[in-house]
């Protein structure tokens, strides 16, 4: 099994509209002159980024679409390790080194992580022990949490880019590519250890708005799961939780649910 060092790890950053790489240093907590990994950072949008540092790479992009933003990096990246990390993170203590501790120890492809909340609770509760993914348990897997052996995936997975903010599905794309590894046979196991802090309020978490019910709509589709049924849960989901109260409003969102699913096959035809 090799042995990898700091310098053996890429983080891999996607954000927008970046004039200069000041936000680094929230991530980073430290200066810009003191960062001393090795990044990749894709900047879409219509500003234009200008790299600094000898170690951080930048990769400008008109186009918009974050999962089209991660496969960009992950094709750019030369280092035996990468990290996948959002541009509103931060590191915790000793974070780097045990990505770097745990993929000496694990002989996996894939190796996911925890996430602490702004007020240092566990974002999800997904178990203190390692553990190979199934696919349950990929549903709670979030960005900056992934981390791979580049070799392991570089020619076998990447972001499917009709999901992601941006694009026309607007959630779910870590778990459309964590599935996609495990469909493939892909190594995937947790690591219980805390890497980043995450505000605690995601996209994903937005669960009544019209983007993310059309792509959980489109995700039913993608798992070939039964549609109409999908959407009574979801509309059930929603009214139990007090999110929808109204009628006409949850029947509306049922129709968003279902072209989701339309709008998915009809992009895979």
């Amino acid at each position: 099994m090799n042995r990898y060092t700091i310098d053996d790890l890429e983080i891999l950053i996607a954000t927008m509209n970046r004039g200069d790489l000041s936000f680094l240093e929230r991530i980073f907590s430290k200066p810009i002159s003191e960062i001393t990994e090795n990044i990749i950072i894709v900047n879409q949008g219509t500003v234009v980024l200008e790299g600094e540092c000898s170690n951080i790479q930048v990769i400008n992009d008109a186009q918009l679409g974050l999962s089209r933003s991660r496969n960009i990096a992950i094709q750019n990246a030369s280092k035996p390790l990468c990290w996948i990390l959002d541009d509103d993170v931060q590191l915790l203590p000793g974070a780097i080194e045990s990505v770097i501790e745990s993929h000496n120890t694990k002989n996996t492809a894939i190796i996911t992580f925890k996430t602490r909340s702004d007020n240092n609770e566990p974002y999800y509760t997904l178990g203190d022990v390692s553990k190979l993914h199934d696919r349950k348990s990929i549903r709670k897997v979030l960005s900056p949490e992934i981390t791979f052996k580049h070799k392991e995936i570089i020619n076998k997975l990447s972001y499917d880019e009709r999901f992601g903010l941006g694009s026309a599905f607007e959630d779910s794309e870590n778990y459309i590519f964590l599935k996609e590894a495990l469909d493939k046979g892909v190594s995937l196991m947790s690591d219980p250890k805390f890497v980043v802090k995450h505000p605690k309020t995601t996209s994903s978490d937005m669960v009544v708005t019209d983007r993310v019910i059309k792509a959980r709509g489109a995700l039913a589709a993608f798992d070939n799961r039964p549609v109409k049924l999908m959407a009574l849960k979801y509309m059930f989901f929603l009214l139990r939780k007090g999110y929808v109260v109204n009628l006409p409003v949850l029947l509306k969102k049922y129709q968003v649910f279902v072209q989701g699913a339309h709008a998915y096959l009809k992009s895979s035809k």
